[in-house]
């Protein structure tokens, strides 16, 4: 039985599976890929950056968006984000061609990490009334927003509860969904590049 030798590499058709004269890593297409993705990957809640937005590791969903920086004359394509090999069905032929394209996830800190280390907050919401009440809401609130943000601590006071808040947005839509009567306060504490930065206080009383 010939042995088939691909012309491009040299790889045998024991070695690897052949398309025409040519190995299925060399046989000539039009395609153009990116020589490489890379995507920053947060080293501690493992959240990946994708369009400028943090969002939870998706194998499926970094594989869509790698396939669609590839362009050539295919009929649909797919990733293997373990082999890093994206395979394509091409146009007329059905062939199934793979090619390389190497994943990097280079490991960086999230800005809500990075927060959450350094103890930042954007709002307090303070709890008064009752101890029992208190503390009932207290776990309410706190599981609700750790759903859309991080909590920095959490402290007893002589007249009930106080809870520090990544974001300030979260607390007003968790304490508008369950109905709570607010006295809101802002302070400013500072300047970003030009823009206001405040520190917003929640006082629910029980």
């Amino acid at each position: 039985m010939s042995v088939l030798v691909c012309p491009k590499c040299g790889r045998t058709d024991d070695e690897v599976e052949f398309i025409d004269a040519f190995c299925k890593y060399d046989y000539p297409v039009r395609l153009k890929l990116p020589d490489r993705m890379e995507f920053e990957q947060c080293t501690r809640c493992q959240m990946v950056r994708l369009q400028g937005e943090w969002i939870p590791y998706n194998a499926k969903r970094l594989s869509k968006y790698l396939l669609s920086k590839c362009k050539g004359d295919y009929d649909s394509a797919d990733y293997d984000v373990d082999r890093q090999v994206a395979v394509f069905v091409m146009s007329g032929s059905g062939a199934k061609i793979e090619r390389p394209i190497p994943l990097d996830l280079k490991k960086t800190i999230c800005q809500q990490c990075s927060r959450m280390s350094g103890g930042y907050y954007q709002a307090i919401i303070q709890l008064r009334g009752d101890p029992l009440r208190v503390l009932g809401k207290g776990e309410m609130l706190v599981k609700r927003l750790e759903n859309r943000t991080f909590i920095s601590k959490s402290e007893e006071t002589d007249g009930g509860l106080d809870i520090y808040v990544g974001d300030s947005k979260a607390v007003v839509a968790v304490v508008t969904a369950l109905g709570l009567k607010t006295f809101i306060t802002k302070k400013l504490v500072g300047r970003d590049q030009g823009k206001r930065l405040y520190r917003t206080t929640f006082l629910i009383r029980l």
